[in-house]
């Protein structure tokens, strides 16, 4: 049944099932117009008029014909738009109507004035009487959605019926075309506002409330209501609001960071001129280092989440083993280089990510760095392992936040700036991989950065 709830709540589904309900209202209502026969004085006289003379030789044969052919006579009258039967007496319903007496006897032959003593009656009949009507009297079928009933008493009393099915012209052939195409475009404009409400509406509700949306606002979301396809286009306003709400308050974050460490250096200086009135370069020097660090990294990590290097087939086994190799402190390495993994990247920021990940290592984790790359179901993984104290579950994920580091300090005697590990995952993401942390059973960290099939080339 949740197939069926999410199909009646698609926008598609409203849309058809909008469009099928007006179809058949539409037909319901030429139905209505038809079956009741609102004026029959418009429809019929001009098929009484060209009947006229076809109908008085019928009677006439009719009245001078031996019984037992008059069925071949009837037969002979009938067909396409017209069909007759003869009856005992006048059907109920039937009424004499003046204006199409005239109109019948109005023809100046002397076969059609052969109608003018005739009782004569009437009876405009919708397509469900008129097909009840041919039943009850034992007419031929006739094919159509309305007709008109002449009912003509005979000399010997019986009753001869002949209904017609005229053509919907109102007494001239444009005008029905007029007609229709009116009724048409009404129909059509009716539908479209139809269809225009269904589809407008929640699209305007949806727009009014992404006007209302503020990032730094993370209680005022877009609405997920409406149509399924319209859900689905307000969860993905709000993923990306979300998205770019944690990036302007990382953002702010960072120039606070900054403006704090900048702020500290200057004070530093600007005390030691206080003490002495004079200070050297290098007294200021790691001053002024540790502020040029700080900006660097910080310019990193704004570059990293779009990387705008040249592009380059990179065999990662081999570009992770010359680099470990070539670090300035011992790493042992495990790698497969029997096989060759190929990316596409940018070897400059990959340098970059995997420098962060062993420089942490080799700072937090008591000394000892192993890397290892690892051949998974159609991928790599590269793990980055180290014998530290390793941290506690809650501090993993966090510290990728920018500033954030596994002691409280950002002292650069014992630690980084705070964003070298952010710089990596950004650096990863970009490149189509992922990158966590976990504890090692047998104590210490494990960055794994890992690569998914869908970058072989």
């Amino acid at each position: 049944m949740v197939w069926l709830q999410r199909a009646v709540s698609s926008l598609v589904v409203r849309i058809t099932a909008l469009t099928v309900a007006a179809l058949m209202a539409m037909f319901a209502v030429l139905l209505l117009l038809v079956q009741t026969s609102v004026a029959p004085e418009a429809l019929y006289p001009r098929a009484l008029t060209d009947n006229a003379e076809s109908i008085a030789e019928l009677v006439w044969l009719v009245e001078n014909s031996p019984e037992e052919i008059q069925p071949f006579i009837l037969s002979a009258y009938g067909g396409g738009y017209r069909t007759a039967a003869i009856s005992e007496d006048f059907a109920d319903g039937l009424q004499p109507r003046a204006g199409m007496r005239a109109r019948l006897a109005s023809s100046q032959s002397e076969v059609a004035s052969r109608l003018t003593d005739r009782e004569i009656r009437f009876q405009a009949l919708g397509v469900l009487g008129l097909q009840s009507r041919l039943r009850q009297e034992g007419a031929a079928p006739l094919v159509g959605t309305a007709a008109l009933q002449i009912a003509i008493k005979l000399k010997d009393g019986r009753i001869v019926n002949i209904w017609l099915v005229p053509a919907l012209t109102l007494s001239r052939p444009s005008a029905a075309l007029v007609a229709s195409g009116f009724l048409l475009v009404l129909l059509s404009v009716a539908l479209g506002l139809a269809i225009a409400a269904v589809t407008l509406r929640p699209i305007r509700r949806l727009e009014l409330d992404a006007e209302r949306v503020e990032l730094g606002d993370a209680g005022s979301g877009v609405s997920e209501t409406g149509p399924a396809e319209l859900r689905r286009v307000s969860a993905a306003l709000n993923r990306m609001r979300d998205r770019l709400t944690g990036l302007i308050r990382e953002r702010e974050q960072m120039v606070a960071a900054i403006a704090h460490d900048v702020r500290t250096g200057i004070t530093r200086i600007r005390l030691r001129m206080d003490e002495r009135g004079a200070v050297s370069a290098k007294e200021i020097e790691g001053d002024i280092a540790q502020m040029e660090a700080l900006i660097t990294d910080m310019l990193a990590y704004a570059r990293a989440q779009s990387p705008s290097g040249p592009q380059e087939l990179i065999r990662l086994d081999s570009f992770v083993a010359d680099m470990s190799n070539a670090a300035p402190y011992p790493i042992k390495l495990v790698a497969p280089l029997d096989e060759d993994f190929v990316i596409v990247g940018d070897p400059v920021a990959l340098h970059r990510l995997f420098e962060n990940l062993m420089e942490n290592a080799r700072r937090y984790g008591g000394g000892k760095i192993t890397v290892r790359v690892i051949a998974t179901e159609g991928g790599r993984e590269v793990r980055i392992e180290d014998d530290g104290p390793g941290l506690p579950e809650d501090q993993l994920e966090t510290l990728f936040q920018p500033f954030q580091r596994g002691e409280n300090s950002r002292n650069r005697a014992t630690g980084g700036t705070g964003l070298g590990l952010g710089i990596a995952r950004a650096i990863a993401k970009a490149h189509g991989a992922s990158l966590h942390l976990e504890n090692r059973p047998e104590g210490g960290l494990v960055a794994i950065v890992r690569f998914p099939q869908d970058l072989l080339t």
